[in-house]
């Protein structure tokens, strides 16, 4: 398993390809993934996955080959285009605004005031699935039409991957670490991928934040 002392972070260019997921950018600023963002392959994925997150190789398959699919491209692939409305990228998002109208792809920077909204979910300056959830909730909410079934599930999942991949067996992650790694898109300080990711564990994870979603906005209906 490669650690994060391998692949030292560089800043990227403002001419690289970059995509609204934190996650795929870490990547390619470590050099898991090519700096530039451009020319990524499925297995360039796999294996970045497997290396700078310690995915399990059947998790790291499925979501190269899902978001492939979700895309509909099958050669190489740029980070640009994970910025296309409706295909992977999603309404709702926790810390990223939506695109203008009907354009094509959404933005890609992190929403400072959005980024502050969702700090203030975190019980003890810890995110638990909970508290995910609470934030879920709270940002749907905001929505005149709702966010689609399988993008809801894709919103659930992609928080159900960080708080295993930084959060280990616990799942609870620290505010300040998520902070981080959301606005500077690096490994946090000290952290090193030991906790093996699976499939199992993210798909188990996101049933967990959907219920307690489902527990709160009833508890919502009730008081009101």
């Amino acid at each position: 398993m490669s650690l994060p002392e391998g692949h030292p972070y560089i800043s990227g260019h403002s001419t690289d390809s970059c995509a609204p997921c934190p996650a795929l950018n870490t990547l390619a600023n470590h050099g898991y993934l090519p700096r530039s963002g451009r020319k990524i392959s499925q297995w360039d994925l796999i294996r970045a996955l497997r290396q700078g997150y310690n995915c399990s190789l059947p998790l790291a398959v499925f979501l190269a080959w899902g978001g492939y699919v979700l895309l509909a491209q099958f050669g190489h692939v740029s980070l640009d285009d994970l910025r296309r409305h409706g295909y992977i990228e999603h309404i709702a998002s926790l810390v990223h605004e939506d695109p203008n109208g009907d354009e094509e792809y959404a933005p890609n920077t992190v929403v400072p005031e959005l980024l502050e909204e969702l700090m203030k979910d975190a019980r003890a300056n810890r995110f638990g699935a909970l508290d995910i959830a609470r934030a879920r909730v709270r940002r749907e909410a905001t929505y005149v039409t709702p966010i689609d079934g399988l993008h809801a599930e894709l919103a659930r999942g992609e928080m159900a991957l960080v708080l295993g991949i930084f959060g280990g067996a616990e799942e609870q992650v620290d505010a300040d670490i998520l902070r981080h790694w959301l606005v500077h898109e690096r490994f946090p300080p000290d952290w090193k991928p030991v906790h093996r990711q699976t499939l199992w564990q993210t798909v188990r994870t996101a049933a967990r934040i959907r219920t307690h979603m489902k527990e709160l906005k009833a508890k919502t209906e009730k008081s009101t």
